[in-house]
């Protein structure tokens, strides 16, 4: 039901004036790199909201006039507003890239945590966008091989989770 949710939210969102407010992130554990590898999927014109209604100009973001400084604001954005801590603990993750979407509208982010033996419990705090748009959701995915995985609706009342394997 749940994954029926998300394709139903995401196919909505994908049309190009989307009329729903929704990111997804999916974090893995993987076990022989020892990493936790996060992938967020974030629209374009959303996040160019989010960041004028803070007073920053347009980024013009994937395109040529995308500004030098877009990686660091996007960065420092998502420092403020996304958080894990794992076996109880917080953890810094390191900003690998992003890339935009096939169908242009979204970035891709991609961060990565380092030196992680296992995962007994994981928080996950995610606040993307809900200071921009009252109806944000923040669909989370967390993946870890021989155990169960994890699944939160993340919304503006609801800002984190905590999974338990």
């Amino acid at each position: 039901m749940k994954l029926l949710l998300f394709n139903i939210l995401f196919l909505f969102s994908a049309f190009e004036m989307h009329q729903y407010h929704v990111s997804k992130t999916d974090v893995t554990f993987k076990p022989i790199e020892k990493t936790l590898q996060i992938t967020m999927h974030i629209f374009i014109d959303d996040l160019e909201h989010a960041f004028e209604k803070q007073g920053q100009s347009k980024l013009f973001l994937s395109t040529e006039k995308e500004k030098k400084d877009a990686n660091s604001l996007i960065v420092k954005y998502i420092q403020s507003n996304f958080l894990i801590k794992l076996n109880n603990k917080p953890v810094v993750y390191d900003f690998i890239g992003k890339e935009t979407s096939n169908d242009k509208q979204a970035l891709w982010v991609y961060l990565e945590v380092k030196n992680v033996k296992d995962v007994k419990n994981m928080l996950i705090e995610n606040k993307i966008l809900t200071e921009a748009f009252s109806d944000q959701k923040n669909i989370v995915q967390i993946n870890v091989p021989s155990k169960k995985q994890g699944y939160f609706l993340l919304d503006k009342s609801k800002t984190s989770e905590t999974a338990v394997f």
